[in-house]
């Protein structure tokens, strides 16, 4: 969910590393990177603010940091996990997968597989039975689908260029929210409707190279024993 204020000054500062270094230690002793492979860290540090990082595993088994940069949550912070209801405007805490590839853009060389939408693709707020709460669903298959609730993907030009689906209420039950994404960062917008935005440069690099088996992490920076 892309935020629809229009305060100033919200573009973050690319910071894109094309070479990878070490990970930091506070990153390598998350109990997540444990059995992970890959780690995709979301540590906030002011209310809508983050360190976005992207981080897997050489060869030798050590942790690389292969991409970093400034990134935004929602408008209203975050919160816990089962705390989270549809149109609260905050961003879930949690450990997730990435479940679905998707965006208005061509594929761009993803690993996993990427849908490019069409006018007809939304992404479902119905929650009436049968109605795919929280999943992408075709206009054409389901013509009943209350649109006023659900996500019209081509209308967020800029934003949805390449997305990311974070699986949160992966269950699909009613009101927990629906639509939580990594996507790209709007140039108005300094905060989400409760999705994580980056750089469009870092999204594509992002979405290029994520893996299914990715691990997403999402708390403050405080939490995960995290320092800059």
């Amino acid at each position: 969910m892309p935020g629809t204020s229009e305060s100033g000054g919200g573009s973050a500062r690319e910071v894109l590393n094309l070479e990878a270094e070490d990970s930091p230690e506070w990153v390598m002793k998350l109990s997540q990177a444990d059995s992970a492979e890959q780690l995709f860290v979301v540590a906030t540090y002011e209310k809508t603010t983050a360190w976005v990082s992207m981080h897997e595993k050489d060869k030798e088994g050590k942790w690389k940091m292969i991409c970093s940069t400034p990134g935004y949550v929602g408008k209203n912070g975050t919160c816990p996990d089962d705390e989270h209801v549809e149109g609260c405007a905050q961003t879930p805490v949690g450990t997730y997968r990435f479940t679905k590839a998707f965006g208005i853009a061509d594929d761009p060389g993803c690993i996993m597989p990427y849908t490019k939408v069409t006018e007809d693709i939304y992404w479902s707020g119905d929650d009436r039975e049968g109605m795919h709460y929280n999943e992408l669903v075709d206009i054409k298959d389901y013509p009943d689908l209350d649109m006023t609730n659900s996500e019209h993907i081509m209308d967020y030009t800029y934003q949805y260029q390449y997305c990311l689906n974070i699986g949160f209420n992966e269950e699909g039950t009613p009101g927990r929210g629906s639509a939580i994404f990594l996507h790209c960062l709007g140039d108005r917008k300094p905060y989400t409707g409760g999705c994580v935005a980056v750089p469009m440069d870092q999204m594509r690099y992002i979405i290029q190279h994520v893996k299914p088996e990715c691990v997403v992490v999402i708390d403050s920076l405080e939490n995960l024993g995290g320092e800059f």
